[in-house]
């Protein structure tokens, strides 16, 4: 709880705010004449600091609502009560921060660092005119339609206050405290859970292809209507859970007949281009650990099948459907996926190691290719070293300490791609398009956001 005077807020001008932020760089510095930043019950709304070392700032009831803070240092900052209204927060780094009864409504979180913040509901009491102490804020931290995509909340005490339909596709909850949080509805494809605490949380209907849950906490965690296809709870206890209603992927063992000879089937569907045996749709098992080395899957559909840790060594996967496929420490080491799709798929820590995702040229149609997509794809981790990706579509991929050794990405889509620690020794980049992307460090050229 805070306590101020009851008075409207001071405003101020980018001018004083920049010559403020300035001081904060020489107090940061240990420079003489430097000044802590502070901006407590200050009217900031629709200022910018984007980029600024604000580390340890005061900023207690600051409204900075549609202001922009992207790629901010606020490590350890006071931001109790704070109005972030639509602000632009993409990739900040609010580590430590104390932000309890902020409201971030319609704030723009996309790849922020949130590790061990404090976003629980607190008051701050204002005196009025007569000396009595009346809430300036309803105290609730308010996430409403917040795009929290790729944010690391890693430890975060964040209690029941992210709402319901709420963007956090690969977002890092890791050992956070979500206990009755109601994210109902919410995008958590890719997320991470792994130690999170989700007793009495309201995941239901939840999208969680691709997301990690092994290690969570899920005691009487509402998954009603939750789609649990291609995520990755193995050893995960759901004795206190009720998942009769929850979306669960198919067994192997309920398969009307052996995998090997659905691929033979399938070997006589593309040999006699569709005259003769049947087309493979593996879509939603679990095919996870198993020995399908030199497989020919080509154009076979493979959307949202787990194949983690699955020897998939030198296969055929050719125009292949492998959208939001679950594959985490799978081996694609040679494989050939010229045209495959895989968009929104979860591949970190896998090995593609030589794998071929050039474009398919398409028989009988002149001058017309079909480029290997991974759009929205996780790659975090993954080893691409000599991976043939020359046209490839990497837009908005993470491939955050993925191994690019000597890749072929010329002409790739690289846009908005976050490449935060990946190793680009000896990659070949040239013709790609890289607007928007990050972290970039390769020979001699270094690109910053």
């Amino acid at each position: 709880m805070e306590v101020a005077s009851d008075e409207s807020l001071e405003c101020i001008s980018q001018l004083e705010l920049d010559e403020a932020v300035e001081l904060h760089r020489k107090y940061m510095q240990g420079v003489r004449g430097g000044k802590r930043l502070t901006l407590s019950f200050i009217d900031a709304k629709q200022l910018a600091l984007e980029n600024y070392d604000l580390t340890g700032a005061e900023m207690v009831a600051v409204c900075f609502s549609a202001g922009t803070l992207s790629g901010a240092q606020l490590r350890g900052a006071n931001l109790f009560g704070a109005n972030l209204q639509c602000a632009d927060l993409s990739f900040s780094d609010l580590s430590r921060c104390d932000l309890r009864g902020a409201s971030l409504s319609g704030a723009n979180l996309e790849s922020a660092n949130l590790e061990e913040v404090d976003m629980r509901n607190g008051f701050i009491l204002v005196r009025d005119k007569s000396g009595n102490l009346t809430p300036m804020n309803n105290g609730a931290a308010a996430i409403d339609d917040v795009n929290l995509a790729g944010a690391n909340l890693t430890s975060a005490r964040l209690g029941r206050l992210i709402g319901p339909r709420t963007d956090l596709s690969n977002a890092i909850f890791k050992y956070a405290n979500l206990t009755n949080a109601d994210l109902s509805n919410s995008d958590l494809r890719g997320a991470v859970f792994t130690g999170a605490d989700l007793t009495s949380a309201n995941l239901s209907g939840c999208v969680l292809h691709g997301a990690i849950l092994s290690g969570a906490i899920l005691n009487q965690t509402n998954l009603d209507g939750a789609d649990l296809t291609a995520a990755h709870y193995k050893d995960t206890d759901f004795s206190s859970v009720d998942v009769t209603r929850a979306l669960l992927p198919k067994s192997v063992d309920n398969l009307d007949r052996p995998i090997r000879e659905i691929v033979h089937e399938h070997g006589r569907w593309i040999e006699s281009l569709g005259q003769q045996g049947q087309q493979a749709d593996l879509s939603r098992y679990d095919l996870q650990e198993l020995d399908l080395c030199g497989i020919n899957l080509s154009a076979a559909n493979l959307s949202l099948t787990n194949l983690s840790q699955s020897n998939l060594s030198s296969g055929r996967f050719t125009m292949a459907d492998l959208s939001s496929i679950l594959a985490m420490d799978a081996d694609f080491t040679h494989a050939d996926l010229r045209g495959a799709s895989l968009e929104n798929a979860n591949l970190s820590r896998a090995c593609l190691r030589s794998a071929r995702l050039t474009p398919m040229s398409l028989i009988g149609v002149s001058a017309n290719t079909v480029p290997a997509r991974l759009c929205g794809a996780r790659l975090d981790g993954t080893n691409l070293a000599n991976a043939d990706l020359q046209g490839a579509d990497l837009t908005k991929t993470r491939l955050c300490n993925a191994d690019l050794r000597e890749a072929n990405l010329r002409k790739a889509k690289l846009l908005d791609a976050d490449l935060r620690g990946a190793d680009l020794t000896g990659a070949d980049l040239t013709g790609a398009d890289t607007r928007g992307a990050i972290g970039m460090i390769y020979d001699d050229f270094e690109e910053t956001a």
